[in-house]
């Protein structure tokens, strides 16, 4: 555990700006001695790597476990603003896909990048469960479907339960407006005991949907899939979510058979400026 961050004194210059930007405000600093970390005071530490990424000098390591992007030569770098807005402005959610899988060599590679996504304390807490083939992704489909149907019938006066029970008649008719077709889709799980990780999750998924696009990969959020499985996790139960676990959301994804012209119109932000 000692060794789990340690400062190079010859390359230290006593800058200060390990302790400045170390969130948990653990690293000290003795007169003229490079910076150090009070053995009691590292099981604290979040593991979030600023000491490391700050130091202009290369003087401080890391002992945590895990590992960089894959691609040996990302280096800092950041995107011009105008750039990185029309990416965003740019971004469609995608309900008609092609007939065609996503490769896995390519998913594999955008979560090598989701990996990075800000959670909580960096407590990393999202687990991924990725289904791949249709007559799976279908399975789920018709599940939801037959959820949909039953509150139908237990609700009938209710607006919203004739709505799920039109989806869920057009998905028996062949016409799946849950899954939309798709081949694949994904899931996050996050511990039921952690108040954080619901937020932890969408963020993950915010990031996943980011990347997918410059992939050229189509996404949609699946409330469709969130409702149900929150109201009856057997919906989901056969994808072996681990015990004290809970859904944290759904996306289908796959190639666009579309391809967006333009970029329509949203209202002005409502903001209060303090």
């Amino acid at each position: 555990m000692t060794e789990m961050i340690s400062f190079d004194g010859e390359k230290c210059t006593k800058c200060g700006i390990c302790l400045e930007v170390c969130p948990m405000g653990i690293i000290f600093r003795d007169g003229d001695k490079p910076p150090f970390i009070p053995g009691e005071l590292l099981p604290i530490c979040i593991k979030c790597g600023h000491c490391e990424s700050y130091c202009p000098t290369g003087a401080v390591a890391t002992g945590f476990e895990g590992s960089l992007p894959a691609d040996e030569g990302v280096t800092l770098r950041f995107l011009a603003p105008d750039d990185l807005k029309v990416h965003l402005v740019s971004r469609r959610t995608v309900r008609v896909f092609m007939d065609k899988p996503i490769e896995r060599e390519k998913l594999e590679e955008i979560m090598d990048s989701v990996r990075y996504a800000p959670s909580g304390g960096n407590n990393q807490p999202v687990k991924w469960i990725f289904v791949s083939g249709r007559e799976k992704v279908h399975r789920i489909a018709a599940n939801v479907a037959a959820w949909m149907a039953s509150v139908a019938e237990k609700d009938k006066d209710s607006q919203f339960a004739e709505i799920l029970g039109k989806i869920a008649g057009a998905f028996h008719e062949g016409n799946d407006m849950i899954t939309r077709g798709a081949h694949q889709l994904v899931l996050t799980a996050v511990p039921k005991d952690n108040p954080w990780a619901q937020t932890d999750s969408v963020i993950a998924m915010t990031w996943l949907e980011i990347l997918c696009q410059a992939w050229g990969i189509g996404t949609c959020w699946l409330g469709m899939i969130k409702m149900p499985a929150t109201d009856d996790p057997s919906v989901i139960g056969h994808l072996g979510i681990p015990d004290g676990y809970e859904l944290g959301y759904a996306m289908v994804l796959g190639y666009p058979k579309y391809k967006a012209r333009s970029i329509p119109k949203r209202n002005a932000p409502d903001i209060t400026w303090l």
